[in-house]
């Protein structure tokens, strides 16, 4: 939780009268939502209902993706598949691509789709049917190369086969294909082929995939994580590095979060997590962990009470310095340059994708201090959001 300096008593009776504001405006919102459902016409809501029902309950297919020896085919599954979307859901495929030759290229592809009208980047996106596998959504590709470079940022066909998940936008054609352990990445800009990689499970396997799911009430999650290693061409180039795949359905809000992923030079890995609640200017964390894994020990070292710190600089760059369980983790990044994205529906949400570099780091596991010198340089993104969307 973030506090408020200043004086006190001014502050106090001002954070009230936010706070009492921002709640009442999520109460109206929840009210809204049960008068809607409560008079939806009974066929209707029966479909609305047996559509929620349907993703929680599904249990064969919960089966497959929690248990271990069925993990392979869980994660295509989620991958390579639309889900029949209730009110407030939402899916998206987000794909992250970090060099591991000690330069700052990084590369990102993200699409996904939204149960209601939505609008991203001051773009409307209305509420999309599935035809004959395929669907309206939003696409957004950038990278950095030397300098930034946008790909496209616009609306799009989400396309969905055997084994392939194709996105098309006006200027770029993406298709993202193949089954546990491979798959590959193709994409043309403008019928220009700029991007080909391979992407295949690490040969130190201990820390390459991951499905998890939550529900709670009416609202939850499903994921499907791919930490694998990457090989091919960018801009005519080579580029090998660490990948970071996903693919998410959300049913309920986003609320704000903190995430960052950082690759260092001798393939360890360090995420952070903190989804937290705003109210007003003060900050309540729903979760709160990071990992670290150790390319050299193999090993990976959980951390909780991480905090993370933003500052800003008169060049327009930011710095964050992030800590956790007292000391045990110190981490300063840099940022070297960002993509920011906005979603309106009833509320607004901001979303900034940070590209940073590691400028201090030390980390205390069980028997030894990991510093930059044993890990080499890192580089990573770090996600600044702020705000709520239905």
């Amino acid at each position: 939780m973030t506090a408020i300096s200043g004086d006190r008593g001014s502050k106090t009776v001002t954070l009230e009268e936010i706070i009492i504001t921002e709640k009442d405006r999520l109460l109206r919102f929840i009210n809204e939502r049960n008068n809607y459902i409560r008079n939806l016409p009974e066929i209707e809501k029966k479909a609305f209902l047996a559509s929620i029902q349907k993703i929680k309950e599904s249990k064969d297919k919960i089966e497959r993706l929690l248990l271990k020896k069925e993990i392979k085919r869980g994660i295509d599954d989620l991958l390579f598949s639309f889900e029949e979307l209730p009110l407030f859901g939402k899916e998206y495929w987000f794909m992250k691509f970090t060099a591991d030759d000690g330069s700052r290229r990084q590369f990102f592809l993200t699409f996904g789709r939204s149960a209601g009208d939505i609008e991203v980047n001051g773009k409307y996106v209305e509420n999309s049917r599935i035809i004959d596998g395929k669907t309206e959504g939003y696409c957004v590709s950038w990278a950095y190369d030397d300098m930034q470079r946008g790909i496209t940022d616009d609306l799009g066909i989400i396309e969905v086969k055997s084994e392939r998940v194709t996105c098309i936008s006006k200027d770029m054609k993406a298709e993202f294909y193949g089954s546990f352990p491979k798959y590959a990445l193709d994409i043309s800009n403008n019928g220009e082929r700029i991007c080909c990689l391979d992407i295949k499970e690490p040969a130190d396997n201990n820390y390459d995939s991951e499905v998890s799911e939550q529900f709670r009430g009416l609202f939850g999650y499903r994921l499907a994580n791919l930490y694998f290693d990457f090989r091919g061409v960018l801009f005519e180039k080579d580029f090998s590095g660490k990948c970071y795949a996903q693919k998410v359905i959300v049913i309920g809000p986003f609320i704000p979060w903190k995430w960052s992923r950082i690759i260092f030079r001798n393939g360890s890995i360090l995420t952070y997590y903190i989804p937290n609640i705003e109210i007003g200017r003060l900050e309540y964390n729903i979760y709160n962990s990071m990992d670290f894994y150790n390319a050299e020990t193999g090993k990976m070292h959980r951390f909780k009470k991480v905090q993370v710190s933003e500052y800003s600089s008169e060049k327009g760059d930011k710095r964050w310095v992030v800590t956790a369980e007292e000391g045990k983790v110190f981490m300063v990044m840099k940022s070297y340059c960002k993509e920011s994205f906005s979603f309106t529906n009833n509320f607004n949400f901001r979303y900034i994708e940070n590209l940073v570099d590691v400028i201090d780091f030390q980390i205390e596991t069980e028997d030894r201090l990991i510093t930059l010198y044993e890990t080499g340089s890192g580089l990573g993104m770090v996600e600044d959001t702020s705000g709520f969307v239905i």
